[in-house]
């Protein structure tokens, strides 16, 4: 990639940008975040135009789309319109009417079919013009964003690529520089005969830094790699195929035969407005559920959701279960039947099996239990769970995604107080807030797995970057690390401290958000 920005690049982007800034303001609807969304997406693009210099249009669309209806940025003001409208219609309508894009280019863009797209944009239309029958939907949209100044993007988004591309090669040449210890490593545990994905220490190794070590509050803490260099992490065999792409080939499940019956993995990909669950059996073609449309769920708050949760899969592997707006999905593996089951709550956030055939669905402050065994389950308020960390002293401020249990361990996602992790920062890395919090729940004592930032502040981890997955054993956790460079599927020992590279779960990029993907594998208690 030359220093220079390309001039036909600079030219694409000049060309477009008012435009595309225009519309990413509408979808996500707030002025700063509209221009950061439209940078990355143009910055993933400068960074593959070798490949992508001839047909630019439909990829740059779809990162920018996608990331625009993912945001959370704000709310549009357009006479009040728009901001009653989901983020999925407005770009529905924004491509349709601002862009003015047909039905086949629309499901392109955003995915689905052209039915779901002339269903889901007539249903947008509808709304509005039961709120507000006297506007033109075309005029609305020039309306709001009328007022939208141009910004010039090419320099910016081809120094972005630039510097993504410098960084990912500075990791690559430390991950090498590391491997001729690793493979002295992993020779002295080939020797012993050592079987297993765990790599045996060199027993003539001094002088390394031991994996767990202790913060200036006390509390016990590993360290991830830097977002990027987990390839250089050695391999744990947990039972899932070395990589997952969620934009790989899948076929329907309704043509075929049978569902797969047997599957290691569950994710969601977005199809306009809703989601659809994608099954990822062991050593077969990925399947498409689509013969089930799923709602985002949405909180009390109105931010939207991915219906599927960490312990979405029954322990036999047989159902699946999603958390919708006032119901519970269960779908059979094994048959492809769906069941509905109602929950008396529209801001359902998260479904999963507890013990045997019980399913809990929470919000952010109830919960109800579901014996799924009985002819006519119905739905019993149960205990919300006791916070992870109350009554445990680790320097954590709160808690992302679910937290899973294993015999006397437990663990989730977690935020850190920086002022007790900022002292062991590494030289020239960035902060460090988030990562994982494992609690011993016999002692009542807690490590942490420090998730460091990358140092130039434009890559690195999401926010909510690090979410638990499953446990592969009693004292191994699985969980979900997502960044600028890719998401993975990494395992921590929370007894030795040690990390290591389980499954590749997308291609990254700088632009795409994490799929929400549930594990078939471990334990998920």
């Amino acid at each position: 990639m030359q220093r220079e920005v390309d001039a036909d690049f600079a030219r694409y982007v000049r060309a477009r940008q008012h435009q595309l800034l225009r519309a990413a303001n509408l979808v996500c609807g707030n002025g700063p975040r509209a221009e950061e969304v439209l940078e990355q997406a143009l910055a993933t693009a400068a960074g593959r135009w070798h490949r992508m210099r001839d047909e630019p249009d439909l990829a740059v669309r779809r990162l920018l789309y996608r990331d625009a209806v993912s945001s959370r940025g704000g709310r549009v003001d357009a006479h009040g319109v728009l901001a009653a409208l989901t983020p999925g219609h407005r770009a529905l309508l924004v491509l349709r009417y601002f862009e003015e894009r047909s039905e086949p280019q629309v499901a392109e863009v955003l995915g689905g079919t052209v039915p779901e797209v002339a269903r889901e944009t007539s249903a947008a239309v509808t709304r509005l013009h039961e709120l507000y029958p006297a506007h033109d939907v075309t005029e609305l949209l020039d309306d709001a964003s009328g007022g939208v100044d141009e910004v010039d993007l090419a320099q910016r988004a081809w120094d972005a690529a630039l510097a993504g591309r410098r960084l990912r090669r500075r990791r690559v040449a430390s991950t090498v520089a590391g491997l001729a210890a690793v493979g002295v490593v992993v020779a002295v545990a080939q020797g012993a005969g050592r079987v297993g994905p765990v790599p045996a220490p060199s027993p003539t190794t001094t002088t390394s830094k031991p994996a767990l070590q202790r913060l200036p509050d006390g509390t016990m803490y590993a360290a991830m790699p830097l977002e990027g260099e987990e390839d250089g992490l050695p391999d744990f065999d947990a039972g899932l195929p070395s990589a997952i792409d969620p934009e790989g080939r899948t076929v329907r499940l309704s043509t075929l035969s049978s569902p797969p019956g047997s599957v290691v993995a569950v994710y969601l990909r977005r199809a306009a407005t809703h989601y659809r669950a994608v099954l990822v059996p062991a050593d077969r073609t990925q399947v498409l559920v689509d013969t089930l449309d799923l709602l985002p769920t949405r909180d009390s708050g109105g931010n939207e959701g991915e219906p599927l949760g960490a312990k979405a899969i029954s322990a036999d592997g047989r159902y699946v279960v999603f958390a919708q707006p006032r119901a519970v999905v269960r779908l059979d593996l094994r048959t492809g039947a769906v069941d509905r089951y109602a929950v008396p709550a529209p801001d359902l956030l998260v479904a999963g099996w507890r013990a045997g055939s019980t399913v809990v669905a929470r919000t952010a402050g109830e919960a109800w239990s579901l014996d799924l065994s009985q002819p006519s389950p119905t739905a019993a308020r149960s205990a919300v769970p006791v916070a992870l960390t109350r009554g445990v002293a680790v320097p954590v401020t709160d808690l992302a995604g679910e937290t899973v249990t294993a015999g006397r361990w437990a663990a989730s996602g977690a935020y850190f107080d920086q002022d007790v992790t900022s002292p062991v920062i590494v030289r020239g890395n960035g902060p460090i807030y988030q990562g994982l919090v494992a609690v011993d729940q016999d002692a009542r004592a807690g490590r942490v797995l420090l998730a460091p930032e990358s140092p130039d502040g434009r890559t690195g981890r999401v926010k909510e970057c690090c979410t638990v997955l499953a446990w592969a054993d009693p004292s191994t956790v699985l969980f979900r690390s997502s960044g600028y460079d890719g998401s993975w599927v990494l395992a921590w020992n929370v007894e030795t401290g040690r990390v290591y590279d389980v499954t590749r779960l997308d291609e990254g990029g700088g632009v795409d958000y994490p799929h929400a993907v549930a594990l078939a594998v471990g334990s998920r208690g």
